[in-house]
């Protein structure tokens, strides 16, 4: 028993010895040696730049569900023609209800592939996707609440 606590407090020591000799990144030894080497890289200046506030309207709907799918007057509880108001720097989709109160809900992400962004988040018990087009009016608009599926197709433009 004896031989057997010495060989595991051997080892325990041998791997501390050896933990506390690595060496450390010289950023998290002195940070202020140099700032530069904390901070992450500048975001490109290209194409990739986020567009402008983008004005949305959305004129079709269709609702699914387990029963089945179909056609919708009202996007979740906004009457059809549903707008919205995306702004990319504030990270926010706005909307107005059906009792005139306006709604916002944060963007969590912004995914783009060539002409093609994806925003999407989530708000109240529901999530959504918004896929939009650089260069083409297309919009789709797509959430999940309540056990129900709703796709809007629409188009977006730049915000006057």
């Amino acid at each position: 028993m004896l031989k057997t606590t010495a060989a595991t407090l051997c080892l325990m020591l041998g791997l501390a010895a050896a933990h506390a000799q690595a060496p450390v990144p010289a950023a998290q030894a002195n940070p202020q040696a140099n700032p530069s080497d904390a901070m992450p890289p500048a975001a490109p200046a290209d194409d990739d730049a986020l567009p402008p506030p983008t004005a949305c309207s959305f004129d079709k709907v269709y609702v699914c569900e387990a029963k089945g799918c179909g056609p919708s007057t009202e996007l979740g509880t906004i009457d059809l023609p549903a707008r919205f108001l995306i702004h990319f720097g504030e990270q926010i989709i706005a909307s107005t209800a059906d009792n005139d109160l306006p709604h916002i809900s944060s963007i969590q992400s912004v995914i783009g592939d060539g002409d093609s962004l994806i925003l999407d988040g989530n708000d109240d018990m529901s999530a959504w996707a918004i896929q939009i087009s650089r260069t083409r009016p297309e919009a789709t608009l797509t959430t999940l609440a309540g056990g129900k599926v709703l796709t809007a197709f629409g188009t977006c433009q730049p915000a006057p």
